[in-house]
């Protein structure tokens, strides 16, 4: 499995976790890093963010005086209908009289199926939608020339929408930038404090209530809560049975369900793949002293049956089964939101914890995104057999205009979303659906398109639930989180593969040695010995390709 498919691969199980935010899913897949933690939050995560574009290129181009047909090939999320049926494209060919001819695959044939058409030799004109394409196929097949191109039509003239949104933030432009020089795909970009943290941290309220017991702010003051919730009985029913705290090990969900940034409170938070930057530095958090001193601190939660033994193996199903039903065992988790784990009814009883300050009074939590930069650069990519080059750049330009991209999200307004006094607001789904499964049916959703920050909660209204998410980022987390993190860059062939080889194997020793450490100590006599395994490993040259790439990327915002 290359690098690419490996994002995509944690890509699912992470829309499986975040599903109330589907219409909004299928993050960028970025790695996440470390720096010093900025004490304040930092003005381009909100109030500098890209103005909204306003579609000069429908004003100038389209509705076209005869019809075009461009033939295009994507990869269905698993609750899209057929896009030849979606509202959206509808709408869309009515605006603009392009007519797409689909070739739309399922999403479980995804692979497969892509692989014949680029072996094939007989190109569409374009491929469309995030799961569409992979970075190494973007990267190999625009190498080999399958691929045009695209920054000749990225102007001001050509695309006047993306060319703003890259203008005023050129970490996009770099992201969007193959090792080659080239551009030969464009993003879909969702800009929202969400995605700053997906994990959150929750105790039950109640059961702190009953108590008499505050909200942890400290390491000191969790060990006190998790050590009533093991002894007191607080869901009254007379067993010893409650959970005091349970969470998730495994790569595809410890960005959002383990434990990586309460490791902060040592000075250094973790992640799934452990690249972090630091002052423009590339660093792996499992070897640095910090790891080994919160694992060990953390080890004697395991010992004193805080933290559920259980945790370094289950799934996500499991841990669901420990905090759902009404006689209430778990007392705490991390996860996106309360309810993803203890279901809508129990949510309430949930309260998000703070970033805890450490030991010694360190007290850092991971950022998830680059200054709210949720980028997946490819989302669109088009070929050499296009006859219409200019005229299909002039056409996907259209949507990263402001309500082009909300629609393509979101669905189209009148079906989907209605305007109140300005402010778009998704209807009630017909009866027999869901609001996502209605979203999906009408519009692509996985799809390229510019979601900003200062879009959602005024021209889109927010959910109430993404709402109490944002106020809890901002006022438990964003104060603590490390100021940068390692970006969504693009590797080459050569890179992807080494890092494949090179991660797999050293990422396995990590997880499972810290496991071990974790559950039945030993991390003091066997550091030594860890980080020579890591050194015959390669540790050091993986973190020298991670640099390589990350100098590329700094280097391409010039």
């Amino acid at each position: 499995m290359d690098l690419n498919n490996r994002r995509k691969k944690l890509l699912v199980s992470f829309l499986s976790v975040i599903m109330s935010f589907s219409v909004l899913s299928a993050c960028a897949g970025n790695n996440s890093g470390n720096e010093e933690p900025s004490k304040e939050p930092n003005p381009t995560e909100a109030s500098q963010t890209p103005e909204a574009t306003d579609g000069g290129a429908e004003q100038g181009v389209f509705p076209l005086a005869e019809k075009v047909t461009l033939k295009m090939v994507t990869c269905k999320h698993p609750n899209n209908g057929p896009f030849e049926e979606m509202d959206f494209f509808k709408q869309y060919e009515e605006k603009t009289n392009v007519q797409i001819e689909w070739t739309d695959i399922e999403f479980a044939q995804c692979e497969e199926q892509r692989n014949l058409i680029l072996a094939s030799g007989e190109l569409p004109d374009a491929f469309y939608g995030t799961l569409a394409l992979t970075g190494n196929d973007v990267i190999n097949y625009g190498g080999q020339g399958m691929l045009v191109p695209l920054e000749q039509y990225i102007t001001k003239e050509t695309m006047p929408n993306l060319t703003a949104l890259i203008e005023q933030n050129p970490k996009y432009k770099a992201m969007l930038t193959a090792p080659d020089g080239h551009i030969y795909s464009l993003p879909s970009i969702r800009e929202l404090m969400l995605w700053l943290s997906p994990d959150m941290m929750y105790l039950n309220k109640e059961w702190l209530d009953k108590l008499g017991l505050a909200v942890p702010t400290t390491t000191d003051e969790l060990r006190t809560v998790l050590e009533a919730f093991k002894t007191k009985d607080p869901n009254g029913n007379g067993k010893n049975d409650e959970i005091p705290f349970s969470f998730l090990w495994d790569f595809a969900n410890y960005n959002v369900m383990g434990i990586g940034s309460l490791f902060g409170t040592f000075g250094r938070a973790d992640s799934a793949n452990h690249i972090f930057v630091e002052d423009g530095k590339v660093v792996f958090s499992a070897k640095e002293p910090e790891y080994k001193e919160a694992i060990q601190y953390y080890h004697s939660y395991f010992k004193d049956g805080l933290f559920d033994k259980e945790s370094l193996a289950q799934d996500r199903n499991q841990l669901v089964g420990k905090g759902s039903g009404t006689e209430q065992r778990l007392g705490g988790f991390f996860s996106w939101n309360a309810f993803s784990v203890v279901g809508v009814d129990n949510d309430p009883k949930y309260v998000v914890v703070p970033a805890l300050k450490g030991p010694n009074g360190d007290q850092v939590w991971r950022k998830s995104l680059n200054n709210n930069q949720g980028v997946n650069p490819f989302a669109f990519s088009m070929t050499a057999a296009n006859k219409h080059p200019e005229l299909t750049m002039q056409w996907i330009d259209l949507s990263y205009a402001t309500d082009t991209s909300i629609e393509a999200g979101w669905g189209p307004i009148g079906t989907t979303l209605e305007d109140k006094g300005g402010t778009l607001t998704l209807k009630e789904a017909p009866a027999g659906m869901t609001t996502d499964e209605y979203v999906f049916k009408t519009a692509p959703v996985e799809a390229p398109y510019a979601i900003l920050e200062n879009t959602y909660g005024t021209r889109l209204a927010m959910a109430d639930k993404d709402k109490v998410k944002t106020d809890g980022i901002k006022e438990n987390y964003l104060p603590y989180m490390t100021s940068e993190t390692f970006p969504g860059v693009m590797f080459t062939a050569e890179e992807s593969q080494k890092i494949k080889t090179l991660d797999t194997d050293i990422n396995s020793y990590v997880n499972q040695t810290s496991a071990k450490w974790l559950l039945q100590g030993g991390v003091e006599g066997e550091w030594d010995k860890y980080l020579a395994d890591l050194q015959k490993m390669k540790v050091d040259e993986l973190i020298n390709i991670y640099q390589t790439a990350y100098d590329r990327f700094k280097s391409a915002q010039q």
